[in-house]
């Protein structure tokens, strides 16, 4: 399902990259670049109503009031040694480390969706600025 949504992630990631919130992208850079050997892209960044209906039909998302909407939240897929996306939940944990350290170093409070209650299987993917 995941390549009907982005059919070429590793591709897209820059693209993604820039449709983030400064603050955000400022994060996912951080932690790309303290991390070399993390792979990982942005499987989901900014979205259109569009997108975002497509999100909460397929149960991604309860809500069309999401972060996505602002680009103040992101997905982070992990890239397995031949750079296929693989939803590892270890490697799933890893990206949420170094994520939440970069934040941390940046002084960026940063939700992380595998710490959501009540969530289908959590959201191990799923990254947000704290409003303000």
């Amino acid at each position: 399902m995941f390549h009907s949504w982005n059919p070429d992630p590793v591709g897209n990631h820059e693209t993604n990259l820039r449709t983030l919130h400064p603050v955000l992208a400022r994060v996912v850079q951080k932690t790309k670049a303290d991390n070399p050997n993390l792979r990982f892209v942005i499987g989901s960044g900014r979205r259109d109503g569009r997108l975002q209906r497509m999100a909460v039909a397929w149960g991604w998302s309860r809500t069309q009031d999401s972060p996505h909407r602002t680009g103040r939240a992101v997905d982070l897929w992990p890239l397995d040694r031949e750079s296929r996306i693989s939803f590892d939940p270890q490697a799933q944990n890893r990206i949420a480390v170094a994520l939440r350290k970069a934040a941390a170093e940046l002084g960026v409070p940063i939700r992380w969706g595998g710490r959501f209650h009540g969530f289908k299987d959590m959201d191990r993917s799923h990254f947000e600025l704290v409003p303000p």
